[in-house]
């Protein structure tokens, strides 16, 4: 049986599919340069014999143009899998969409040698499968191994242990979504390490609904002190997490223990939603605050500078941080004690620019002490200064003075020489009267 035969008896108008999927499974098959995806709809697939599902994994295989393939809802399970992939063996895709099918380990393997043979694959999406468990994981971890811009999304599926990402295979993990899975503690501690992976590149991190508690955001957290990538991270439906948890994060925004730790902390978060939990709801208005200066900074220091402005230079912002934190609250004056005197009078203008004259009074009280000794020493200097500037400039005069009557009662010496010789030499009488 020919090729085209083949078509028609799996494809063909008796089998139930519709003119539009027989169309795009067609250019499929002919490798038709303007088509580069394929969606197969639910209704069509339950219509997919097993010689269909054999045959379009052999079309997908040899085509050059196809770049997503949407299997979403295809009823694709272990022994269709099997089917599909028995042909699909290699692919130029760069997406894979088979969320909302019940396959499990067994179609998992089923994949390894298509997923090994499809250089190209970055974006995964197995959301929504209750089979593909943990196991299913560690099978298909390891064969994305050397890919750019990873991206990969487990939604809804019954994953319990995420150590296969603690891997260097995921190097180039852009997107991770584990929205409604059980990872708990661990889970937590192998993300940590994914994040502080000198290199990282996950940008996006769904945990939606994960079975996360204070202990574990705690982790999170610290993990991401040093992260400069990570900028959008989901945390909603994690009710264990409460006001301890939520304060790791806002020390991670807006540290107010200093003014150099405030300056330094993250700039690269501009989402992060946690759960709604009781008592949080003011910690959460610093958090959005500091997360919002982020999302509003082009640079990390355009977003220390302004949290510096906003927390330290604000003096009922930085008390309730401090009381928030849990530090010691000082005063501004304290504050400011190891910065440089000559910029004082640099703060108290950005801070009667930026808080208006009650704040700029407030800050100048306590500081009246370091500036006033910073200005009489100041005048000081310019006194002492202008003092030696006037002694030099009188030294120089009589200096000036007495190198002119030098040069004269030298010159007049040398003339007097002249006239007593001569006087000398032409008789001693005048010389006697003198003596």
């Amino acid at each position: 049986m020919d090729e085209d035969e083949q078509f028609n008896q799996a494809f063909g108008e008796h089998t139930g599919i519709d003119e539009y999927d027989r169309g795009y499974i067609n250019d499929i098959k002919d490798n038709n340069s303007n088509t580069n995806k394929l969606v197969i709809r639910s209704d069509n697939a339950d219509d997919f014999t097993d010689q269909a599902w054999r045959l379009l994994g052999r079309y997908i295989a040899n085509n050059t143009h196809l770049k997503t393939l949407d299997l979403d809802g295809s009823r694709l399970t272990d022994e269709r899998m099997g089917i599909l992939f028995s042909e699909l063996d290699k692919s130029s895709l760069s997406e894979l969409d088979i969320r909302n099918n019940p396959f499990g380990i067994s179609g998992t393997r089923s994949m390894i040698q298509f997923l090994e043979n499809s250089p190209y694959l970055s974006v995964i999406n197995i959301s929504d499968n209750n089979n593909f468990d943990s196991g299913c994981l560690k099978v298909l971890v390891p064969t994305l191994h050397g890919r750019q811009n990873i991206e990969l999304y487990f939604r809804s599926c019954h994953i319990t242990d995420i150590s296969a990402f603690d891997t260097p295979a995921l190097s180039n993990l852009n997107s991770l979504a584990l929205e409604n899975n059980n990872i708990d503690r661990e889970g937590c501690i192998t993300l940590a390490n994914l994040l502080q992976k000198e290199g990282s590149k996950l940008e996006y991190l769904d945990l939606d609904n994960t079975s996360i508690d204070d202990e574990g955001a705690e982790i999170l957290a610290e993990a991401l002190k040093y992260n400069t990538k990570l900028d959008q991270l989901y945390l909603s439906g994690n009710n264990s997490i409460t006001e301890k948890g939520c304060k790791a994060f806002l020390k991670l925004l807006a540290d107010i223990s200093s003014i150099e730790n405030t300056y330094n902390s993250n700039y690269t978060l501009i989402n992060l939603n946690l759960p709604d939990a009781h008592g949080t709801d003011p910690l959460k208005i610093h958090i959005e605050d500091a997360v919002r200066v982020n999302k509003n900074s082009s640079t990390s220091h355009a977003a220390g500078r302004e949290k510096v402005i906003s927390y330290q230079l604000f003096s009922q912002k930085r008390k309730d941080l401090c009381r928030v934190q849990g530090i010691e609250h000082c005063s501004i004056g304290n504050l400011f004690a190891d910065i440089e005197p000559a910029l004082l009078p640099r703060i108290l203008a950005l801070i009667g620019e930026q808080r208006g004259h009650s704040e700029f009074y407030t800050t100048l009280i306590p500081m009246v002490p370091d500036l006033m000794s910073f200005i009489d020493r100041k005048a000081m200097l310019k006194e002492s200064i202008k003092s030696i500037a006037a002694e030099i400039s009188s030294l120089t005069s009589i200096l000036s003075e007495m190198n002119s009557r030098l040069t004269l009662i030298d010159s007049g010496e040398s003339k007097h020489s002249g006239v007593d010789g001569e006087k000398e030499a032409g008789g001693g009488e005048k010389r006697q009267r003198i003596n």
